[in-house]
């Protein structure tokens, strides 16, 4: 008698990613944790006279480069009634090498971990013609509920580089 042996495969682990979430005009967004450095209350914004959405922050013995990053993602600025309900500013430093930067919010971002394998492109006909710029992926939620909104992902190097057009 002959006994065969049956390899038990062994669940693949779930490779988890970080995000920082915030909701701006009625929309999900994400930043990778791995370029956030803090979350600080809203310190006033200088030399934004001609209210482009580009100004600075003063914050410890740096100054922050501050863009209002509604504008970018929707091509659009803030209403002052908008503006008025930002209170909190997310500091990334996008690369090690690079300078910092700060986008105003109205609520704290929340921490959000999703599998990797939730992590899909936006289609390339959306990235051309939709609404919302300087997105690079789309995130579906790690709950599989179809019913909940995407989270699209910020192109932080994308959004410097349209401010070139504002």
């Amino acid at each position: 008698m002959v006994l065969k042996t049956r390899r038990r495969r062994q669940p693949q682990p779930v490779v988890m990613e970080q995000f920082l979430t915030f909701l701006i005009r009625q929309e999900q967004f994400a930043v990778p944790m791995a370029q956030a450095n803090r979350v600080i209350p809203l310190p006033p914004i200088y030399g934004d006279r001609s209210r482009r959405g580009v100004g600075l922050v003063n914050h410890g013995d740096r100054e922050i480069l501050v863009i209002e990053i509604g504008c970018c993602l929707f091509a659009e600025p803030l209403s002052a009634a908008e503006t008025n309900k930002l209170k909190f500013l997310l500091i990334l430093q996008p690369d090690l090498a690079g300078e910092w930067l700060g986008f105003p919010l109205v609520d704290p971002p929340i921490i959000e971990r999703v599998p990797q394998d939730h992590i899909h492109p936006i289609p390339k006909n959306y990235l051309h013609w939709g609404n919302i710029h300087n997105v690079s992926s789309l995130m579906v939620s790690s709950t599989n509920d179809p019913n909940l909104p995407p989270i699209f992902i910020v192109d932080v190097p994308q959004v410097l580089a349209s401010l070139k057009t504002l």
